[in-house]
């Protein structure tokens, strides 16, 4: 199967979805843990961004979605109006388009242009045709879940994927679904040979595996994360634990106690630290006595 070269097919213009168990927004610094970085900016630091538009001068297209991801939707949108008459039949334009008004909540052009973009499929040319449906069909999906129409954004995201099978995107993003809603040997089934180094979907497979009582595994999984990314404040409560798991309690509440903190997942991560601290105490009375 021809790889996906979205980078050089002006398709990065898709964005993951974040469900409650985790925060998708966290920008990663390194391409390495990042599964989809020929797919989406969705977690493009500046510095990856910068880089990128280094190397496709020539690339409007990409070059506005990556300035909409960087809240820079002026730039964007008017990097895209500029190739709107040379564009106008070319799918991805409208649903990079659509995209730039996605971000910015702007929910009603976003489908606006979405729609036009499903229209130029009619008369695009076939060869590219199943990836730019693949691209429009995943990111309508992403509004259905917006408003928690969860059954409409869950069959966008396997239309996606039939579309093009090695397009990872609406593939995590079902996983993301599916990890909602405690579906976690469907998760295993989906991120097990995809997540490799990749910080997110390592963790939602140890998420996974923990929730199904697979605790080895679940361990062995955490601990592929960089360990800079192991005090992230939605990755350090699992990670601690994955250690308690292992009786190593200490290790955990030191983790725990160097945390950084997000406010969102402070009251979950406070709760784990009490608890550990406790099986501490509970270990410590009975050496005493």
């Amino acid at each position: 199967m021809k790889k996906i070269n979205l980078i050089n097919s002006f398709l990065i213009i898709t964005v993951l979805v974040g469900c409650s168990s985790q925060n998708f927004r966290k920008k990663i610094e390194n391409d390495e843990y990042d599964v989809i970085k020929d797919e989406s900016f969705a977690r493009f630091n500046s510095t990856r961004i910068d880089r990128f538009e280094k190397k496709n001068l020539n690339n409007d297209i990409s070059k506005a979605t990556a300035a909409c991801h960087e809240e820079k939707f002026f730039k964007g949108k008017s990097l895209l109006e500029e190739r709107m008459q040379k564009e106008k039949t070319n799918p991805f334009y409208w649903t990079a388009l659509g995209t730039c008004y996605f971000l910015e909540n702007d929910i009603a052009k976003a489908n606006f242009f979405y729609d036009l973009a499903n229209e130029s499929l009619k008369t695009y040319k076939e060869s590219d045709k199943n990836l730019a449906e693949a691209n429009i069909v995943n990111n309508q999906g992403l509004i259905h879940l917006k408003y928690k129409r969860f059954n409409e954004a869950f069959d966008s995201f396997k239309k996606a994927s039939a579309l093009v099978p090695n397009f990872l995107t609406p593939k995590i993003n079902l996983a993301q679904i599916h990890l909602e809603f405690n579906q976690d040997q469907k998760v295993v089934d989906l991120l097990g040979n995809i997540a490799k180094n990749d910080i997110d979907m390592l963790y939602s497979l140890s998420l996974a595996y923990y929730r199904l009582g697979m605790f080895d595994q679940s361990f062995n999984t955490i601990i592929k994360i960089d360990r800079n990314y192991l005090n992230r404040p939605d990755i350090v409560g699992l990670y601690a634990l994955n250690l308690s798991k292992k009786n190593r309690l200490m290790d955990a509440k030191t983790i725990l106690e160097k945390r950084v903190v997000a406010d969102e997942f402070e009251n979950r991560n406070k709760m784990i630290l009490d608890n550990i601290s406790s099986l501490i105490k509970e270990r410590e009375d009975k050496k005493a006595n």
